[in-house]
């Protein structure tokens, strides 16, 4: 019954889109009276370097021609804009096609985040050399809000969406806002057309947003590091994530060297911002108002830059790399302490125990469980002295004497690191099953199990297949949606069968849209997992609290 009730919805609404040359949907815009225009330097135009996939590289800003070919040939790790008749028809995705009639804007890194951040569907776009102008119009808005109308629509047609009532509640105001922006214009009144024309695409987004249904029983957790400075200022970040439907929160609690409360460890003082009060404490009592999960996480090996107090006072286990610093040249800065010595094992195996002695804690999480990137190998870790005598002894050979030329050796030398970390966890895990044993373990890990392996020696597979953990959270951060579908995928064959709940990691950090933060967190759905993570909350704007509030993270 519901299914008919949905398609005569749909119905009635594609045939308001012909029921006059009015229609909000179908009339054509007349030339803009108001423009906010900026200009982009580009990095190249249908660019020849070899080295990049699509010829972009780190920061790249590129724009492809149709004398490129037919699509750009980027990899995931960034976002384009397809543009025609010079105006941005859709952003997001890679390895997009090239209109015959327009081109490509395509970014990596800071280039990707300003496309998703300056650039909106409908904006106006053209190409003058290698620089890019680009500008929004009241005609913009406009644009926006019938694309998100169809895609609505869409979801309609599917099934996704069976919010009839916010339908009809559009339906019968955004006519009415049209025609008070075509009268506007006309009038040539600048103030009042932009005026309607953002409300009539502030409708069509919330309206896209209610197609994403709530789901009972989910897990929708946020990391974040606390930056608050008074326990009122945390009770009311507290607050304003509960408003979001924000179920878990997930704080920086041991990093860089330090705790955010008191007294966790000897070697391990309070941050500077929280001495006088205990940030903890105030969660676990705040968040229980709002029946709201607090989960410590816990950066393990990974102990700070130069100024960490743990680099500072244990020096000696600082692990250091092949090329002979002790600080990683490929994660900037960073310096990890060697998982191989037993010391560090028992100094943070101490510190763990005594957050769960002080605090009614029901889930732990660890992260940097891992060593720092091995690759290129010429630059791996850890080759540290005490690395060094251990495998001299265990194994018979120089770790500085070998390569992964000598094949036999280069893979008892990795077995070794996979096992260190490996290792730790179970003792983790041992000492929650023995003495804290309603405390649940839970681990970040790199999303592609063989690269995680390969690159990192966290062999998280095992950890799942050997009952060492009782959730994984995926690290999922990229802008394309396939990407995220591909480690869903991969996450959820290595926990079937088993009782480990799959939590997909996802970056709005990135800078991706509202609309993209929904469809990954749909992504993840669809795939299987029990819930989502986003990282991080202080890196969440406005208009995505407002998506999730709206859409998936409603209440029920």
């Amino acid at each position: 019954m519901k299914h008919y009730l949905l398609f005569g919805v749909f119905c009635m609404l594609c045939l308001m889109g012909c029921q006059s040359k009015t229609s909000w949907l179908d009339s054509s815009l007349e030339t803009a009276i108001h423009h906010e225009e900026g200009t982009r330097q580009l990095t190249s135009v249908d660019p020849e370097n070899e080295d990049f996939p699509g010829g972009r590289g780190s920061h790249h800003l590129v724009a492809y021609t149709n004398a490129y070919g037919e699509k750009t040939g980027t990899n995931e790790w960034g976002s384009e804009a397809v543009i025609q008749h010079g105006r941005v028809m859709s952003i997001g995705g890679n390895n997009s096609v090239i209109p015959t009639d327009g081109l490509v804007l395509s970014g990596n890194e800071s280039a990707s985040r300003w496309i998703n951040q300056a650039l909106n569907v409908g904006m106006e776009i053209e190409l003058e050399g290698d620089v890019v102008h680009y500008a929004t119009t009241e005609n913009t808005y406009i644009y926006q809000a019938r694309e998100l109308y169809k895609k609505t629509l869409q979801r309609v047609e599917i099934g996704k969406m069976t919010n009839e009532q916010a339908i009809e509640q559009f339906s019968e105001k955004v006519q009415a806002d049209f025609e008070a922006f075509e009268k506007a214009k006309q009038e040539q009144d600048v103030d009042f057309v932009l005026v309607h024309g953002k409300q009539l695409l502030e409708r069509a987004k919330k309206l896209y947003y209610n197609s994403f249904e709530p789901r009972e029983n989910e897990f929708r957790g946020v990391w974040v590091r606390l930056v608050d400075k008074t326990p009122d200022e945390l009770k009311a970040t507290i607050k304003r994530m509960a408003d979001a439907g924000i179920n878990a929160i997930l704080p920086e609690t041991i990093y860089d060297g330090y705790a955010i409360y008191p007294d966790a460890h000897a070697l391990l003082p309070q941050l500077p911002q929280f001495e006088g009060w205990d940030p903890m404490q105030v969660m676990m009592e705040e968040c229980a108002k709002y029946d709201m999960q607090v989960i410590p996480w816990c950066e393990m090996f990974f102990v700070g830059g130069a100024n960490s107090p743990l680099v500072k006072k244990k020096p000696e286990w600082v692990g250091k790399f092949r090329h002979g610093e002790i600080f990683a040249e490929l994660e900037p800065g960073f310096h990890y302490f060697c998982p191989s010595r037993p010391e560090v094992a028992d100094f943070l195996l101490k510190t763990v125990d005594t957050m769960l002695e002080r605090y009614a804690i029901k889930e732990v999480q660890l992260d940097y469980i891992r060593y720092s990137l091995s690759e290129p190998w010429e630059k791996g870790f850890c080759y540290c002295d005490y690395c060094r005598k251990q495998v001299r002894k265990q194994l018979k050979f120089d770790i500085m004497a070998i390569s992964p030329e000598n094949k036999k050796e280069w893979e008892q030398w990795n077995d070794y690191r996979i096992n260190n970390v490996t290792g730790f966890v179970k003792q983790v895990n041992d000492l929650l099953q023995t003495k804290h044993t309603e405390v649940k373990l839970s681990v970040d890990v790199v999303p592609n199990p063989i690269e995680s392996t390969k690159l990192k020696f966290q062999n998280w597979g095992s950890w799942v297949k050997n009952d060492q953990v009782d959730a994984v959270y995926i690290m999922s951060y990229a802008i394309d949606n396939e990407v995220v579908r591909s480690e869903t995928q991969s996450l959820m064959e290595i926990v079937a069968g088993t009782e480990v709940r799959s939590i997909v990691g996802l970056g709005p950090y990135l800078g991706f849209t509202p609309e993209t933060l929904l469809e990954q967190i749909e992504v993840s759905r669809e795939g299987g997992a029990d819930g989502v993570c986003l990282f991080s909350f202080n890196g969440l704007s406005e208009q995505q609290l407002e998506a999730l509030k709206d859409g998936p993270f409603r209440k029920l």
